[in-house]
């Protein structure tokens, strides 16, 4: 019979035998303590397989990303970029607040200190309106210009026909941090789009280079193809 050894689990001798022991009742020789020797172990003699995955379908690099259209940004006019409005605005708030506090010490009927109160936020109303009647939406293949507060007008421009970007700052503009900014493009229906009063109008002009080099990029057009022949 083949051989077998096995450790008593009360003073870990190391107890020799035969398979025949195996599951019986036994003594240790060293300690004399009753054991029972483990069951013999199954062995079916078969090895499991290892699977091999099948290799995954590759997808062209930037098929999924042309085909996507993604947010960059949404802007619209600053309000900082109408500073006489809002400073006549504060005026007629500021004198109104004032003939209400002074209102006892003079005789005027009680209506003349709402109105220039109620002129001052009416500018500022109109001027709220006047900011979000207009927005720039920019994606990643095309840019929109939304006009109109009841009617709206959207006009729309693929990324890869814009052929320059142009930035248009005065002297207080650059103080306030604002500007326009030009958008050239080569198409028939849209040739120029224009974006008024947004603010950090640089930083805006780089986003839009960015995203139409790519777009050119993705639609194989070569700048080259935008000159004009002599």
């Amino acid at each position: 019979m083949k051989p077998i050894k096995f450790e008593c689990p009360h003073c870990h001798a190391i107890i020799a035998g035969d398979e025949s022991l195996y599951g019986q009742r036994a003594k240790c020789q060293k300690c004399q303590a009753e054991i029972l020797v483990p069951l013999a172990p199954v062995s079916t003699g078969l090895q499991t397989a290892r699977l091999i995955p099948e290799p995954a379908v590759a997808t062209p690099f930037g098929l999924d990303e042309a085909k996507q259209e993604t947010d960059i940004f949404t802007l619209s006019p600053v309000a900082r970029a109408f500073p006489g409005q809002i400073l006549l605005a504060v005026s007629f708030i500021g004198l109104g607040i004032g003939l209400a506090i002074r209102a006892h010490d003079f005789s005027w009927p009680s209506w003349v200190a709402p109105v220039p109160l109620a002129l001052g936020v009416l500018l500022l109303l109109l001027l709220w309106i006047k900011v979000k009647s207009c927005s720039y939406r920019l994606t990643t293949q095309r840019l929109f210009v939304r006009r109109g507060w009841l009617a709206k007008h959207v006009n729309e421009l693929e990324l890869y026909r814009v052929k320059d970007v142009v930035v248009d700052q005065g002297i207080l503009q650059r103080l306030l941090d604002y500007g326009t900014i030009t958008v050239l493009a080569d198409d028939d229906t849209t040739p120029e789009v224009t974006l008024v009063r947004v603010s950090r109008p640089t930083e805006v002009k780089e986003l839009l280079r960015t995203q139409y080099r790519a777009a050119r990029q993705r639609e194989g057009v070569h700048p080259t193809e935008f000159m004009q022949s002599p």
